[in-house]
């Protein structure tokens, strides 16, 4: 019997190292079927990357240029100086120490521009330094040896050739944002990418940048290139022509950096200048003062210069033309005599007598002429600007029917223009102050939004648009910079360019335009816009920025000064809008730069121009 559970027990052992043995085979086959069928790809990769190397070979940006095919932004040669991990000798502190003794960066800056990339795979290239000089690819080169897992790569750079002119319809590049490239907007982009930030840049984005090539080189232990396996060439990004006129651009930053005597007033201010086609939309000229120099975005900017833009308080960065809206002042008492025609609120011939002052709901309203402007029709209170005639027109109208009509005519919303972060501007009405200040509006209130005061705002922009669509007989093209069939060129789909036709009755137009033309020739507030043989028409604004009670003293505290004009006036070709900040009189500050972008526009036109010394070429 003993023996018998021995040879059972004998027999259970054997079984059990066969079922082990087995057991060990399957899971050897396994191992031998996971490794060279299932994960071959990943293995035959490893393998790969431990000989080849993939470079990536940068796709340069489009081309901008403006009407008449001239370069306002291309791109320059430029090298970086990037690390890879993978297979590096050393770790990334032995790396920076030994590179930071040469290209004039600290290691402490090395290691952080490696930690901020630390998560991405070791495979891919992390810049170190950008834009570099000569001296640094010499160092580079000559410890190549020493250092294998460092590259100089090439990069081409965005070049701006007109420096700060039409920088905000220009914009910027960058590299591409973490936080971007979760959104839709960035998806077939990378860590690294250059993209546009602002302005025409961001906005034709996708048409602008190319297709990065890459090129597969054959290295050898140390990461040296002994030969190469494939290229695949960068594709460049497409060119793009817009509606710009560099000489129109030039005329107005001429103004504004108090290089033409002619309009001295609007130098050393900030402000912002659009001139458009009003028949088509096209844009121009598009200013905003004071600008920045797009250039220092090309390169990754230094924190010396970002922290100088962002703390500047007169906001270089910001877009006046498109993203700031202010007081229009007696501009808007233009579209005030348009609303109170087509109400039927206003008589064009009636008359109403300045003293200098009138009292309405208990309030006395000064005129901007102390002793009065005596008996005026509506043409007189148009070419003199007279307060108390529109103080008037404004109780007549009242607030929501002066909203629905300024509305209508483009103001208090936003143009469409093909640039990002437009500003919609302010036209009030009794439900915008109940629903945004949750308070009733006070009769007395319409009486300064007549003259375009309180609460109204609008875009520099706006009032381009506006006064082109209401000079054309109510026909609002979209402003933009690049027209759809350039694009539609390109093999890109493009809507097109959206028109609004509002009712206005052709008498409106012709008493308003005419009003506007006896503003600039008839010895009006505009008359520093007056040019000999181009029938210039207008009308300027002075807006407060503090009550006179508080008799501020400061720069910061003079008036606003606007002029919005068009030419010729039986058939506008071209309107412009001038805003000067704390320029004070419209007629001193804002008309005589409408006259140099106007003039200009003429010259050319008739074969007279002769360009001058710019900015650019200073």
């Amino acid at each position: 019997m003993r023996q018998r559970d021995e040879l059972d027990l004998l027999r259970w052992r054997i079984r059990f190292v066969g079922y082990a043995i087995v057991a060990a085979l399957l899971v050897l086959v396994f191992g031998f079927w996971n490794a060279q069928i299932i994960q071959s790809g990943y293995y035959q990769l490893r393998a790969e990357q431990n000989r080849i190397r993939e470079i990536p070979l940068r796709a340069p940006r489009g081309r901008i240029y403006d009407r008449y095919h001239r370069i306002l932004a291309d791109n320059r040669p430029s090298y970086n100086i990037t690390l890879i991990r993978e297979n590096s000798p050393h770790t990334v502190e032995q790396t920076a120490a030994i590179l930071s003794a040469g290209i004039s960066m600290s290691r402490e800056e090395l290691l952080d521009r490696i930690n901020r990339k630390r998560r991405e795979p070791k495979f891919r290239p992390i810049v170190l330094k950008d834009d570099i000089s000569v001296g640094d690819i010499a160092f580079v080169k000559a410890h190549r040896y020493e250092l294998p897992e460092i590259t100089v790569e090439f990069q081409p750079r965005r070049r701006y050739l007109e420096n700060e002119i039409a920088a905000h319809a220009m914009g910027y590049v960058g590299e591409v944002a973490e936080t971007e490239l979760a959104t839709p907007e960035f998806v077939d982009f990378k860590s690294g990418d250059q993209v546009g930030k602002a302005g025409l840049e961001r906005e034709y984005n996708k048409v602008l940048v190319g297709k990065d090539g890459f090129k597969r080189v054959i290295v050898n232990s140390f990461g040296r290139e002994m030969g190469k396996l494939e290229e695949e060439p960068a594709i460049p990004g497409n060119d793009l022509v817009t509606t710009l006129d560099l000489d129109l651009q030039n005329a107005a930053e001429d103004c504004f950096a108090g290089l033409r005597p002619d309009c001295a007033k609007a130098g050393d201010h900030s402000g912002a200048v659009v001139a458009l086609n009003p028949r088509t939309g096209e844009v121009l000229a598009l200013l905003s003062r004071p600008a920045f120099d797009p250039n220092l975005f090309a390169t990754r900017i230094t924190a010396a210069d970002w922290n100088n833009l962002i703390t500047d308080p007169r906001k270089p960065l910001q877009n006046r033309a498109i993203q700031s809206h202010f007081s229009p002042g007696s501009v808007f008492k233009v579209f005030m005599a348009a609303a109170g025609l087509e109400a039927g609120t206003l008589n064009p011939l009636r008359t109403i007598y300045c003293p200098g002052y009138a009292t309405f709901f208990g309030h006395t309203f000064a005129c901007d002429k102390h002793d009065g402007h005596g008996t005026l029709s509506l043409h007189n209170a148009i070419v003199n600007s007279c307060n108390v005639f529109f103080y008037n027109v404004g109780k007549d109208l009242g607030i929501d029917r002066i909203s629905r009509y300024a509305t209508m005519m483009g103001l208090g919303r936003r143009t469409g223009i093909d640039l990002p972060n437009e500003d919609a501007g302010i036209i009030p009405s009794s439900e915008w102050k109940q629903r945004v200040f949750k308070a009733k509006w006070y009769e007395g209130e319409t009486i300064s939004v007549a003259i375009g005061q309180g609460y109204v705002g609008v875009t520099p922009i706006q009032a381009a648009w506006a006064m082109g669509g209401l000079t054309t007989g109510g026909r609002l093209k979209q402003p933009h910079f690049v027209p759809p069939q350039e694009l539609k060129k390109l093999g890109f789909a493009a809507g097109e360019i959206l028109e609004e036709d509002y009712p206005i009755q052709e008498s409106t137009v012709d008493i308003v335009t005419k009003a506007m033309w006896g503003v600039v020739n008839e010895g009006g507030t505009g008359i520093n816009a007056k040019i000999e043989g181009f029938d210039v028409a207008g009308k300027t604004g002075t807006a407060q920025v503090a009550s006179k009670k508080a008799n501020l003293k400061g720069k910061e505290y003079r008036d606003n000064a606007w002029f919005v004009g068009f030419a010729p006036y039986r058939d506008p070709e071209i309107v412009v809008a001038v805003f000067t900040e704390n320029g004070g009189w419209g007629a001193e500050a804002a008309a005589p730069v409408a006259h140099a972008v106007l003039e200009t526009y003429y010259k050319k036109k008739t074969g007279q121009f002769e360009k001058s010394t710019t900015i650019a070429q200073k």
